[in-house]
């Protein structure tokens, strides 16, 4: 006679409960499992079967390789959120059939499971220590990781980029301020030149002024006697003296008095 091993399976939750029991179903028929029950206690979820090790090994294949649920987006996709609370070989089980079953209450859960399944209680124990399957909760702790982790990576990325800004903005104001200097620095060489330019105008006027002082004749008070000395002289040469004219008329005189 073959063993009987016993597979009690926490599901965390159904998002399309018709569709997900329909699947289950299929899988049982395909694997010839017979005897089983589905056990929901609000939304405490169980799966129990009662079949072979080889049964069970591939029951739980189809659970890590086959679509049963549907994702938020409506996808169908894997449960990957299941919790295998435990295995056990029995030499019998009286589990008979595979149906749906509510359960009122933890008391009446342990009755049917561990006192009249065999299942252990070590294993219901674990099961109602948490509110959600572990699967989940480890996925869902590894998701708040994650986000964490990409927070602190675009929070390092925005660092990295405010201090690139931050120095750009300093070697920016740097090379403005060595741009201003320079201008200052030019513009002081510029008036610097314009003023040795001017000064050195200034001189050339100097210069010059007084080499054309120094070329410019005598003042008018200074040549007015040489002036007057040379005109005096000029009018003197001009001019004959009085006593020759009255001795051309005497000698006029005699030659008419010589002729009458």
């Amino acid at each position: 006679m073959t063993a009987v091993e016993l597979l009690l399976i926490r599901i965390d939750y159904f998002r399309d409960r018709p569709h997900y029991v329909s699947v289950l179903r299929e899988w049982l028929t395909e694997l010839e499992i017979s005897n089983g029950r589905l056990i929901t206690m609000g939304n405490f979820l169980l799966l129990f079967v009662a079949a072979t090790e080889a049964q069970n090994d591939q029951l739980l294949a189809f659970y890590s390789s086959r679509e049963i649920d549907s994702n938020s987006r409506g996808e169908r996709c894997v449960d990957k959120f299941i919790d295998v609370l435990g295995r056990k070989k029995v030499d019998t089980s009286g589990c008979k059939g595979f149906l749906e079953m509510n359960v009122l209450n933890q008391t009446l859960l342990q009755k049917v499971l561990v006192d009249e399944w065999q299942a252990e209680q070590t294993w219901l124990d674990a099961a109602l220590a948490t509110p959600r399957t572990k699967a989940f909760l480890e996925w869902k702790e590894a998701a708040k990781a994650a986000r964490k982790e990409k927070r602190k990576r675009e929070g390092q990325k925005k660092q990295i980029r405010r201090e690139e800004e931050k120095q750009k903005r300093e070697q920016e104001a740097a090379q403005k301020a060595l741009e201003e200097a320079a201008a200052v620095e030019e513009g002081q060489g510029e008036k610097q030149e314009e003023s040795e330019e001017q000064s050195t105008a200034a001189e050339k006027d100097v210069v010059i002024s007084k080499e054309l002082v120094a070329a410019m004749p005598l003042s008018s008070e200074k040549e007015e006697p040489v002036k007057d000395i040379r005109q005096q002289q000029q009018s003197k040469q001009l001019q004959p003296s009085g006593p020759a004219k009255k001795n051309r008329n005497k000698k006029r005189r005699k030659s008419s008095t010589a002729a009458s």
